[in-house]
């Protein structure tokens, strides 16, 4: 059975390791003493041999000492060994060779024994497997005999050699990253598995496993892991060992918010911690992207399956496995191997606002990356195909790309300043808007700034949304022409509806006040639609800075004016006019419209309304310009004028029109009518003038 049970064994471990040919030495100790020139005792006489070679590789020895095993006989000669002189026999080869079996033949005339490895006693011819390169055999006795004899008459030893003898490495588990679930401590499992037959041993400590280091296994073991742990092992048969297997597995990294997940290097898989106190929210989905922002910042998700599916306004918690990537120069969380989105808690906001663009400008746009913005007051440049170059103010340069057609986007013209809603996207190093409609968020709005020119579009655009920047006091009267249509306007509004002759002021001489007559220019109540183009006074119910209306239609008409006629010949009670003389206030009394601003001529013919309720002439004031979207007054060459406001309000009349006590004393000149004029008296036909002030008839 025992032999059996070897032989199994040996057939084994020949197929685990993959043995080359194995040599077998057999000498009997008759060839071993000649081979050697050892000389042979056949009496009391005896020379003790501790060691001899089988061949150039097997080396057999004893450990005892003077007088431990000698040569005996005459015709068939054995190897002599005794208890109390030589304890053990050791069969050994160098270090690069495997012993396989040795065999010991005895003589018959043997009162001794060898015991084996195993403790059992050896008998006559029987071959014993061996591992490495070295076996020990104890020399003991049989019966009663109190000093054991073994006598040996031949040797066989079975080794090949140890380079050619290749160890199979056990198997790890692939290296993988892991990560805490939820809140719980980290932990993963390792499972270490070694070739049949094979003798493991493993580290986690970073030092390399060996023969004598390591904790030995000698079946597939499962061991489990609690933070990043390089796992070593090593499989060996006998003295032979394998190479080292190494696999590293690691604790995944966690951060907290989107912005400390925007720092990681890109191409790094983390998990994303989103608490619920970073307010994390769905600000847009279209196909595979879905941008959110929390407290920290915003980022696309791209390509991440959710249950429910991500959709604008969630609030969003918990966490989630990724990878950081950009995609020129987008920064974004795609998915990886290890992503699941069964951690994250999605819900409708119960308390929280609706979430909403941020308002940037060019030096925070790069902190906003992925986020849901709006850039206002940008001046469109140029046009190309579905994108749209625009500036701001301080000549930063955008693109508007329309990579999501949103409803209700127009590619804006050439010269149109605009605000855009939508996703700031940074492309190879550019600053870029995709346009979005979100929650009545238009993806475009038409700016009419009173500041600034106004280019009208070459076709007009319906259903479009403006933007009016224009101071509208709650207290004065201001004059608004718009290139759209206002529907509802919420305050007062005056129409321009005529002129007649009238008196627009009056002069005091010498205890008597004089009338001064001019066109008085007739306004009244207006309940319709501001129309495009036309030139109205408008009194809003509340002050208003600005005003945004939807779904207008945004002209390409030029801008309009009102003309009502003072026709000639009329004349003033009780002023009586030179032979041939025309009124100089006969002629035309225009509401010109504006756009933009507009610097006007500093005459007698241009008045503009200024904001006390009071009209001037231009030429007595420092500042001749008038905003854009507002009015200015045409009118004969230094004619008088008023407003006459529903035949209720009156607007003051030219409140330069008499001499001003704080204005330098040169020669001013005004005729009956009030009307100032530039020439000196010498020049004038003969009449009545007031000159600074007194009444001077000139015949």
């Amino acid at each position: 059975m025992k032999k059996l049970i070897t032989l199994f064994l040996f057939a084994t471990l020949a197929a685990s390791v993959g043995w080359a040919a194995d040599i077998t030495v057999s000498k009997t100790i008759n060839e071993i003493v000649s081979a050697n020139g050892y000389t042979v005792s056949s009496g009391s006489d005896v020379t003790c041999y501790t060691s001899f070679s089988l061949d150039e590789n097997i080396t057999i020895s004893t450990t005892g000492g003077p007088n431990c095993g000698s040569f005996w006989g005459t015709t068939t000669k054995d190897w002599r060994l005794y208890q109390n002189k030589n304890g053990n026999v050791i069969v050994s080869a160098p270090t690069d060779y495997i012993l396989k079996s040795v065999t010991f033949t005895f003589s018959v005339s043997n009162n001794g024994t060898l015991l084996n490895n195993n403790g059992g006693a050896l008998t006559s011819n029987e071959s014993v497997s061996i591992t490495g390169n070295s076996v020990t055999f104890t020399v003991g006795n049989t019966g009663t005999a109190t000093n054991g004899q073994v006598r040996i008459t031949a040797i066989s030893v079975t080794y090949s050699s140890a380079s050619s003898v290749t160890v199979e490495a056990p198997t790890l588990t692939d290296e993988f990253t892991f990560w805490p679930v939820m809140n719980d401590p980290a932990s993963a499992e390792v499972t270490i598995t070694p070739a049949a037959g094979n003798t493991v041993r493993y580290t986690t400590n970073g030092s390399t496993p060996s023969r004598t280091n390591g904790t030995e296994i000698t079946a597939a073991t499962t061991i489990t892991i609690s933070g990043t742990t390089t796992v070593k092992a090593i499989s060996y048969v006998g003295n032979q060992t394998s190479s080292v297997v190494s696999k590293t597995y690691t604790l995944g990294q966690t951060v907290t918010g989107i912005s400390a997940f925007k720092n990681l290097a890109s191409g790094t898989t983390a998990r994303l911690y989103l608490p619920d106190a970073n307010n994390a929210r769905t600000l847009y989905v279209n196909g595979n992207d879905a941008f959110i922002r929390d407290n920290t910042g915003a980022i696309c998700i791209y390509n991440v399956t959710t249950n429910p599916p991500l959709e604008y306004n969630q609030h969003i918690a918990g966490w989630i496995i990724g990878t950081y990537t950009t995609f020129n120069g987008m920064p974004e969380f795609t998915a990886s191997s290890a992503t699941n989105s069964c951690y994250l808690v999605i819900a409708k906001p119960v308390m929280e606002h609706d979430v909403e663009p941020v308002d940037i400008d060019a030096d925070s746009y790069d902190s906003h990356y992925a986020d849901w913005v709006t850039f206002s007051d940008l001046e469109v440049t140029a046009t190309s195909n579905n994108t749209a170059t625009a500036t701001d103010i301080n000549g930063n340069e955008f693109s508007i790309y329309n990579k999501y057609t949103p409803e209700g986007y127009q590619q804006p013209y050439v010269g149109a300043i605009v605000d855009v809603t939508g996703i700031a996207a940074p492309y190879n190093n550019s600053q870029e808007l995709f346009p979005i409609n979100q929650n009545d968020f238009y993806p475009l709005v038409y700016v009419v700034d009173a500041q600034r020119g106004f280019v009208s579009p070459s076709a007009s655009i319906s259903n479009a949304q403006v933007r009016l920047k224009r101071n509208l006091p709650s207290q004065d009267w201001s004059l608004l022409t718009v290139p759209f249509e206002i529907e509802g306007f919420e305050g007062d509004v005056l129409e321009y509806t005529g002129v007649t002759l009238g008196q627009v002021g009056a002069y005091e001489m010498n205890g008597v006040t004089y009338p001064i007559q001019g066109g008085v220019m007739h306004f009244e109540d207006y309940y319709g639609n501001l129309h495009p183009g036309t030139p109205y006074l408008v009194r809003p119910y509340t002050s208003q800075q600005e005003m945004t209306l939807s779904g207008v239609e945004l002209k390409s008409d030029p801008v309009g004016s009102v003309t009502f006629s003072l026709a000639a010949p009329q004349n003033a009670p009780g002023i009586n006019l030179m032979a041939n003389e025309t009124p100089a206030y006969v002629g035309d009394y225009t509401l010109v419209g504006t756009y933009s601003p507009k610097t006007l001529p500093k005459d007698e013919s241009t008045v503009k309304l200024i904001d006390d309720n009071t009209l001037s002439w231009t030429s007595l004031l420092d500042n001749t310009e008038v905003n854009g979207t507002e009015a200015y007054i045409t009118i004969p060459e230094g004619a008088g004028v008023k407003l006459d406001l529903g035949g209720n309000e009156v607007v003051t009349a030219i409140n330069n029109i008499r001499l001003d006590g704080n204005s330098p004393q040169e020669t001013v000149i005004y005729n009956i009518l009030g009307i100032r004029l530039d020439r000196p008296l010498g020049e004038l036909p003969p009449g009545v003038y007031i000159v600074n002030g007194k009444k001077i008839v000139k015949r």
